[in-house]
């Protein structure tokens, strides 16, 4: 794909030049200057271009976006980013402009299954690359060539929570605030959930309410589910921020100790809920860690031809309150060189030589 670009590059540049030479034939023997743009352009044309869309203005895709930009400062790309504010048609709108502009990856964090394969099939036939991720591997469902997808274990999660349930409150059950009814994570999460449940015969899930990712939402949810008539002890969230909205509810409604909390993401809100005591386990994987991975899988493939449909796994971790404080337990979220660094040349040597 790049040799390709280098090829059209010098024959643009050859013609410019028999074009020039023709031009100075009556010019008094002054010598022709090439503008500074040109000698710009060309270089930039040497560069691989990333094409970025976030599907929402949610802090998880907004960390995710900033970990995709440091990545491409790192291996020396440019960056085009994009948002769809969780709107379908917009999101198409964004895949559609991005190949306009000329990317060579485009990489896609796009909260519906229908996003991602769209986003595949538009690469495909634009002849550019594509790294879906944060999307539970939905691409292997379908007859359509992507350069990778990356993603953290969503799939495992449930039976995480309920193994942490079953040793710390066993026979207690619980009700879980899930994100959205559309998100192929979302679905996920909730489908292992339900599974692992069944499989222990230890405990029942009473009931599932969707907080939309919203904190707000979330808490009004819970309120409603502690003034039903459901025995429950424990409340699983989908997100660290409507768990947050979530432990403050409970507290103004004076029956904060009667619940146990656990939570998923790992964030800086999440340690600090753990190191006040009022979280009590969550399950830490750094979307700002898979937005970089994404990014470098997607400059690999265009560099290296890389054999399509590489398949990528993010580190997650299972995190207890005194753990909150252990960056090899908690990845930070937003950028950190350092961590950052080591964690990607020990877990994905194929993209040390961006560094």
């Amino acid at each position: 794909m790049k040799n390709i670009k280098k090829i059209l590059a010098v024959l643009l540049a050859g013609a410019m030049l028999v074009s020039l030479a023709a031009c100075s034939s009556g010019n008094d023997g002054k010598e022709e200057t090439k503008p500074a743009e040109e000698d710009a352009g060309e270089e930039s044309a040497d560069r691989v271009k990333i094409g970025y869309i976030s599907p929402g203005p949610d802090t998880w895709y907004l960390r995710a976006e900033e970990g995709a930009k440091w990545a491409c400062e790192k291996a020396g790309a440019e960056f085009l980013s994009v948002n769809s504010n969780r709107d379908s048609e917009q999101e198409q709108t964004n895949i559609n402009y991005l190949i306009d502009e000329g990317v060579d990856c485009i990489v896609i964090l796009s909260w519906n299954e229908a996003g991602c394969v769209a986003a595949a099939e538009k690469c495909k036939e634009a002849g550019i690359g594509c790294v879906v991720f944060d999307a539970c591997g939905v691409m292997k469902n379908h007859d359509v060539d992507i350069a990778a997808s990356v993603d953290f274990d969503w799939q495992s999660m449930g039976g995480t929570y309920v193994d942490w349930m079953n040793d710390t409150y066993p026979g207690e059950d619980y009700v879980f605030i899930n994100g959205t009814v559309d998100s192929v994570v979302c679905q996920t999460v909730e489908a292992s959930l339900k599974q692992a449940t069944a499989d222990s015969g230890k405990m029942e899930c009473l009931d599932i309410r969707y907080g939309e990712y919203d904190p707000e939402k979330a808490a009004n949810e819970v309120e409603d589910l502690v003034n039903s008539d459901l025995d429950f002890s424990i409340i699983g969230v989908i997100n660290e921020d409507c768990a947050a909205a979530i432990i403050t509810r409970l507290q103004d409604l004076k029956v904060a100790d009667q619940y146990h909390v656990f939570a998923q993401n790992g964030s800086e809100t999440g340690a600090e809920l753990m190191k006040a005591g009022s979280l009590e386990f969550t399950i830490a994987s750094s979307p700002g860690l898979e937005g970089a991975v994404a990014v470098f899988a997607g400059i690999d493939a265009v560099n290296n031809d890389k054999e399509p449909n590489q398949f990528i796994d993010c580190p997650i971790a299972s995190v207890t309150p005194d753990k909150a404080d252990d960056p090899e337990a908690i990845i930070s979220w937003s950028v950190d060189e350092e961590a950052w660094t080591s964690i990607i040349k020990e877990s994905f040597s194929d993209y040390a030589y961006f560094f």
